[in-house]
């Protein structure tokens, strides 16, 4: 089905969302513009031929009526939502305090203040030279048709910063989980050593390389969210990406905190910050309105590229390596795909390796 599109204002356009459903009045009192579009984002107005073909009528008016009526706003708004917000603040708030009691107990505090630091530094330079880059190339390369300087409202340009920095906080932190990675196990070809000796037997320190990888992520997602809470505009999925960045910080704290998830941990950071590159190339080029045959469909094979490394990535490797081998392995199965013998396996109440540790009190509670 075609896409026809109409202009609202913003404030009314979520005053008509909570009273939805009183008539045509109401809807058309809304209106910006009383112009159909066949694709805002390119400025295509639809044409008459169009109209009549799939509304049976030429009125504007009508027409854009009956679109606000079936609720498609192309301008998506924020509702405020107290109650769920308070809620997320409290459990904000309690993150907080456990994580600095984490942070604290492991002696790493000052080092995770220091990061918060430099990723406030570096969001507003990264913001700063994508707002003056972006705007110089939509401005000089970019004015005429078919792109039509797509850059030109603050809207399209707030989206292209922080995409921007999606992909430079994404890119940046690919390498090092690789670097990590690199210093550590092959856990993806040896999902048995997920769990090994050292988590399960040592004094539960963790390797600097991945330490400081966990106090990056927390840096990232404790001032990013920061920033969603109380300096950025607000969008329709505030609170979608509230409890994203909730759950998330809530996540890589516990698996700080306990120290034997650790792995695990190294190997999600990477499969899903690898397949998060190519997704920000995509939506950056679809800010720019670089698709279909005048940009000789760079958008689509990007997203081509996207959709084959996200799928390898979090519906392959993840599920069968990490969930799979890793966790359901590590529990209930005796032999790992490479031949190895589980350390949960071996360290069985009864087993040799379990009473011989016993005796002489090299086991940790675990």
């Amino acid at each position: 089905t075609k896409r026809f599109e109409v202009f609202t204002i913003p404030g009314k356009a979520a005053e008509y969302q909570r009273k939805k459903g009183h008539g045509l009045g109401s809807a058309l009192s809304i209106l910006m513009v009383k112009k159909i579009y066949s694709s805002v984002k390119k400025k295509c107005q639809a044409k008459d031929e169009e109209l009549q073909k799939y509304f049976g009528t030429k009125d504007t008016e009508l027409i854009a009526g009956k679109i606000l009526l079936h609720g498609k706003l192309k301008v998506k708004v924020y509702i405020a939502q107290p109650m769920i917000e308070l809620f997320l603040d409290i459990i904000f708030a309690f993150e907080i305090i456990g994580t600095l009691y984490v942070l604290i107990v492991s002696r790493t505090l000052s080092h995770f203040l220091i990061l918060c630091c430099a990723v406030v530094g570096l969001v507003r330079i990264s913001m700063e030279l994508s707002r003056t880059i972006g705007r110089y190339i939509s401005r000089n390369f970019m004015a005429k048709k078919p792109f039509n300087n797509p850059l030109k409202s603050n809207t399209a340009l707030r989206q292209f910063e922080s995409q921007m920095w999606q992909l430079i906080v994404h890119t940046l932190m690919s390498g090092m989980e690789l670097w990590a990675y690199s210093k550590s196990t092959d856990f993806l070809n040896y999902p048995s050593y997920l769990f090994n000796a050292d988590q399960l037997l040592g004094d539960g320190s963790i390797s600097d390389p991945i330490k400081y990888l966990y106090l990056i992520q927390l840096a990232v997602w404790f001032v990013t969210l920061v920033s969603l809470k109380f300096f950025e505009v607000r969008a329709s999925d505030h609170h979608v990406m509230y409890t994203h960045h909730v759950v998330t910080i809530g996540v890589v704290s516990l698996s700080y905190g306990f120290k034997r998830y650790t792995n695990f941990g190294l190997v999600v950071f990477m499969l899903h910050d690898i397949s998060d590159v190519p997704l920000d190339i995509m939506k950056i080029l679809d800010i720019l309105r670089l698709q279909g045959p005048s940009a000789l469909y760079l958008a689509e094979i990007v997203y081509f590229v996207q959709m084959t490394i996200w799928g390898y990535c979090r519906l392959y490797l993840y599920p069968k390596n990490i969930i799979y081998y890793g966790v359901y392995g590590g529990l209930f199965m005796r032999k790992s795909p490479e031949g190895n013998t589980y350390w949960c396996e071996l360290m069985k109440p009864g087993s040799h390796l379990y009473q011989s540790l016993l005796s002489k009190g090299k086991i940790n509670e675990w």
